[in-house]
C-alpha cells in the first residue's frame, strides 16, 4: 500500500490518473491492458505519468531474463503505443537492468520505463526507536523465518518441503491464514 505522504509527493511533480498496483493484475494482465486503454491519450504533457506500484516478487523463466510481470507490462505499454518515457514504476527492488533489457527486446523506445526505488516507511514513521534497546539473543526461539502471506506456487512448494522434512516447528512460518493453509 502506498502512503498518502508518497502520493502527495508524486502529485507535486507528476500528473497521473491512477496508481496501478501490479499485484492486483498478476492473475489477469488483460485487465491492466483494458484499464490503460481507457485512459490512453494521443499526447501527454511532459509531466504526465502512468505510475505502477510493484512490490511483489515475480516469476523468472531464466535467471538472465526479466520477470514475467515486467515483461507483460512492457508488452502492454508497447502494444498500446504508450511511450516508456511516460511510465514510472515505484518498487522496493533494483529493476533498472531488467527494464533496460526489456526496452531493447520488447520496445522501440529511446528510453526504458523508469523506476524509483520506494520503501514504505509508513510503519517506521509512526514508531519511536529506542537506541538503547538491548537484544536478548537467548530469547530467539526460531532458527528461520519464512513469511508467505500471498499465495504463490513457489511458496506452496517451499511450505510443502519444510513440512515433508519436519522443519515447520523449527521456524516461524506463515502461509496466508490458518484456514487456507495447504493440505500437505
Amino acid at each position: 500500500m502506498i502512503s498518502e505522504k508518497t502520493i502527495s509527493i508524486l502529485q507535486k511533480y507528476y500528473v497521473f490518473d491512477k496508481i496501478f498496483d501490479l499485484f492486483s493484475y498478476d492473475n489477469d494482465m488483460s485487465k491492466l491492458y483494458d484499464d490503460l486503454k481507457k485512459i490512453k491519450k494521443n499526447s501527454y504533457a511532459n509531466n504526465y505519468r502512468f505510475i505502477f506500484l510493484f512490490y511483489d516478487t515475480q516469476y523468472h523463466i531464466t535467471p538472465t531474463q526479466p520477470g514475467l510481470t515486467l515483461l507483460n507490462l512492457q508488452r502492454i505499454v508497447a502494444e498500446l503505443d504508450i511511450p516508456n518515457y511516460f511510465c514510472l514504476i515505484l518498487t522496493q527492488q533494483h529493476i533498472i537492468d531488467q527494464l533496460q533489457q526489456l526496452r531493447y527486446t520488447e520496445a522501440t523506445d529511446n528510453c526504458a520505463i523508469d523506476s524509483f526505488t520506494y520503501y514504505n516507511y509508513t510503519f517506521l514513521e509512526n514508531c519511536t526507536i529506542d537506541n538503547d534497546l538491548d537484544i536478548n539473543v537467548d530469547a530467539i526461539s526460531f532458527k528461520y523465518q519464512s513469511l508467505n502471506r500471498i499465495k504463490r506456487f513457489h511458496r506452496l512448494v517451499l511450505f510443502s518441503l519444510l513440512n515433508d522434512k519436519g522443519l515447520l516447528n523449527h521456524g516461524m512460518v506463515s502461509y496466508n491464514n490458518k484456514e487456507e493453509q495447504p493440505n500437505v
